[in-house]
C-alpha cells in the first residue's frame, strides 16, 4: 500500500513536470486560504475525526469539545475556532477535515499540502474545482486568498474565467511548488542565488561561535 501511495504521488509530480508539453489550454492553479488554521470550524473537525480517525476521536474531544479560555492580563477571551496554539495534532485535524474536498476535484492533477492546493488539467475543469473549492471551503470556514492564488499557464493562453482572471498569472518557466522550482529559469536562479546567500551568511556567523 504504501509503494501503491508514493507510486502515484510520483505520477503527479510527474505530470508537473511536463507541464510545458501539455495542450495550451491546460493550467494549473495554486489556491491559498485566507488564516486557514485559525478559522476552521472545530465542530466541523470533530465530525471529520469521527468518520475518518475514530480511534482518536475520544482524545479531541476532550480538547476541543468546549471554548477553551485564553488569559491576557485582566481579559478572558474564548477560543471558539482554529487549533490551540501549539497543539502538535492541529496540522493534521486540518489536514483530515478538507481530505473529502481534495477527494472531490475532478482535475488531473490535484495536490495538497496542509492550505495549500495545487490544481492542474483542462482550464475547464480547473475552474469548477477552484468553485467547488470556495463553495465548501466556505462552509468550514477556510476562504481563498485571490490575491495570494497563482494561475500558471502558457503565455499565449487567454483566461476566459473571470475568477481564474483574478489571480496573479505566473509563466511556466517562473513556475514554483511550495516554494521550489520546478524549470530552470529564473525561479531556480533566484533559489540558488539565496541559498548561496544563506549558507554565506551562516558560515560568516560560524566563525563567530566559540570553539
Amino acid at each position: 500500500m504504501f509503494q501503491e501511495a508514493v507510486k502515484q504521488r510520483f505520477t503527479r509530480l510527474g505530470d508537473i513536470w511536463i507541464l510545458s508539453l501539455q495542450p495550451p489550454g491546460h493550467i494549473v492553479v495554486k489556491l491559498d486560504f485566507s488564516n486557514a488554521f485559525n478559522s476552521l470550524n472545530r465542530s466541523d473537525r470533530l465530525y471529520a475525526v469521527a468518520d475518518r480517525m475514530p480511534e482518536i476521536y475520544a482524545f479531541c474531544h476532550s480538547a476541543y469539545s468546549q471554548s477553551s479560555t485564553l488569559f491576557y492580563g485582566p481579559f478572558r477571551v474564548l477560543s471558539q475556532v482554529g487549533p490551540q496554539q501549539g497543539d502538535p495534532v492541529g496540522p493534521l485535524l486540518l489536514c483530515n477535515s478538507v481530505q473529502h474536498l481534495l477527494n472531490s476535484m475532478e482535475s488531473l492533477l490535484t495536490l495538497g499540502f496542509l492550505d495549500d492546493f495545487t490544481l492542474g488539467g483542462p482550464a475547464e475543469v480547473v475552474a469548477r474545482d477552484v468553485y467547488k473549492v470556495m463553495e465548501l471551503g466556505g462552509e468550514l470556514g477556510r476562504f481563498v486568498n485571490v490575491s495570494k492564488c497563482e494561475l500558471v499557464s502558457h503565455d499565449g493562453f487567454t483566461v476566459t474565467d473571470s475568477l481564474l482572471h483574478s489571480f496573479p498569472r505566473t509563466c511556466i518557466g517562473d513556475a514554483t511548488l511550495l516554494g521550489a522550482p520546478l524549470f530552470p529559469g529564473p525561479s531556480l536562479d533566484r533559489a540558488w542565488s539565496d541559498r548561496c546567500a544563506e549558507l554565506a551568511r551562516a558560515s560568516c556567523r560560524l566563525s563567530q561561535i566559540r570553539a
